[in-house]
């Protein structure tokens, strides 16, 4: 791999968790990352940490079962994340230490694994946005793509291209709301949950 593409790892939980009780804060929310990892070391985490095979197994059984709601707070509460643009000295996004050529894109909601996994080696495959890593997320319908982008210096723009990209090209059968690429979050500093997937697919070209 010609570019190691550093970034950010932070431990959840990437927002507070609150008594349901009381309301209160019981742990706050991971602001400071961990370490700098490149992506070669997420690409380990991703396909052998056991760790994270069983807290994605919990996020998978959730989604199964159709609670949304708990879905959502085991990612937020249990899983690890990167800030895949770049090395961030704090999650905000005025602390960008340096860019690391690389975006992400989200797609979300698919109709199951199995669709996930045809669409994780198309993007994989395709030859114009030639993603350096490609993974399940963590319910299991929906892709993430890391995205090289020559712009590294502006990182919302890159983002923006490969969203559009990847709608264009790949999102036009997802017309129902929810569906399709995730585009709520443009800026550098955009979280991405890491999760297990042993089939990961890696670019050591790039």
């Amino acid at each position: 791999m010609t570019n190691l593409f550093k970034m950010s790892l932070f431990m959840p939980p990437i927002s507070p968790i609150k008594d349901q009780a009381t309301g209160k804060t019981v742990k706050n929310a991971t602001l400071t990352p961990l370490r700098t990892v490149t992506l070669a070391e997420v690409y380990k985490i991703i396909t052998s940490n056991e760790r994270l095979a069983a807290l994605t197994l919990e996020v998978r059984n959730a989604a199964q079962q159709g609670d949304e709601n708990a879905c959502r707070l085991l990612k937020q509460q249990k899983l690890p994340y990167v800030t895949p643009c770049g090395i961030f000295t704090r999650r905000r996004s005025d602390c960008l230490q340096e860019s690391s050529g690389l975006v992400v894109v989200d797609i979300d909601h698919l109709e199951s694994t199995e669709e996930a996994e045809r669409l994780r080696q198309k993007l994989f495959d395709d030859p114009y946005l030639h993603p350096a890593l490609v993974f399940i997320s963590p319910t299991g319908q929906g892709v993430k793509a890391f995205v090289p982008c020559a712009n590294s210096q502006n990182s919302a723009e890159g983002i923006r291209w490969a969203m559009n990209y990847v709608h264009c090209m790949y999102d036009t059968d997802h017309q129902q709301p929810g569906k399709g690429v995730d585009t709520s979050g443009k800026d550098p500093v955009r979280a991405c949950f890491l999760c297990h997937d042993p089939k990961a697919l890696i670019n050591y070209e790039v």
